[in-house]
C-alpha cells in the first residue's frame, strides 16, 4: 500500500522594510542651519514637466514638487495657470542650489531663466527660502541628483517590525522520493556481552569475515 507524507509548511516572513507612503519626505536641502525636509512630487515625463503645479488651489506645507531636467538643454519656467506663488530653487548636477527665484507670481506668463545650466528644479511655497533660511550653495539630495545616502533610507527595528505568516499550500511527497534518512532509521551496530565496546587508542577496529550460514535442520 503506498503510503503519503504530508507535510505541513509556515513560512515566517518579518518585515526588513516599510513601504514609504505618501506622507514620507523624499526630498532634503542641507542648509546652514539644518536640514529641510520636504514631500515632493516628480515631474519627469514630457506630460509632467509641461503641467508641474498648474490649476492646484493650494500646496501644502513642506510640499513641493521636483522637475528632473537632465535632458532639458535650457531650464525655462514659468507661471502660467499656477495659482499658487512659488518659490524656485534651481540645481545643478552635484545638488548644489546654483539660482533662487523667490515669490514667481500667480498666472505670469514671464519667462524664468536661471543664469546658470540646471539640472533640476524644486518649486516650494512662496516664503519657504526665507522661512528655512534657504541660500544659494546649499546642498539637495534627491534621487533625482543620484545623492541620497544610503544612511538617511527610513530604517525599521526588526524586533518592532510587524511579522506575517503565509501558510504554504499543503505539499503531499509519495514515499520513495524522500531522501533515506528521512524514511529509515540509522542500523546501530550490535555488541555482544562478551565484547567491549572500547577500543585501545590506536587500534582500528577489524572488520569480521562473513560467517557461512548453518545448515538447516529439521
Amino acid at each position: 500500500m503506498t503510503k503519503f507524507v504530508k507535510l505541513f509548511l509556515a513560512v515566517l516572513l518579518v518585515a526588513s522594510c516599510s513601504k514609504e507612503s505618501d506622507n514620507t519626505p523624499n526630498l532634503t536641502i542641507i542648509t546652514e542651519s539644518g536640514p529641510v525636509s520636504y514631500i515632493v512630487e516628480n515631474a519627469q515625463t514630457t506630460a509632467e514637466l509641461e503641467k508641474g503645479l498648474m490649476f492646484r488651489e493650494n500646496l501644502a506645507p513642506d510640499a513641493g514638487m521636483i522637475f528632473d531636467l537632465s535632458k532639458v538643454e535650457q531650464a525655462v519656467m514659468w507661471m502660467k495657470n499656477t495659482k499658487i506663488p512659488l518659490d524656485m530653487l534651481f540645481i545643478d548636477q552635484d545638488g548644489v542650489i546654483s539660482w533662487i527665484y523667490e515669490n514667481a507670481e500667480p498666472e505670469s506668463t514671464n519667462f524664468i531663466i536661471p543664469p546658470f545650466p540646471a539640472t533640476a528644479v524644486v518649486e516650494i511655497n512662496a516664503g519657504d527660502v526665507q522661512k528655512n533660511n534657504i541660500k544659494i550653495g546649499d546642498i539637495v539630495k534627491h534621487k533625482f541628483l543620484n545623492n541620497v545616502d544610503e544612511a538617511a533610507k527610513p530604517v525599521v527595528d526588526q524586533e518592532t517590525a510587524p511579522a506575517v505568516v503565509e501558510e504554504v499550500d499543503e505539499v503531499v511527497v509519495e514515499e520513495g522520493t524522500l531522501p533515506a534518512a528521512a524514511t529509515e532509521a540509522p542500523e546501530v551496530p550490535v555488541v555482544s556481552e562478551n565484547e567491549s565496546s572500547e577500543v585501545p587508542a590506536g587500534e582500528e577496529i577489524p572488520n569480521p569475515e562473513p560467517k557461512a550460514p548453518e545448515a538447516m535442520i529439521e
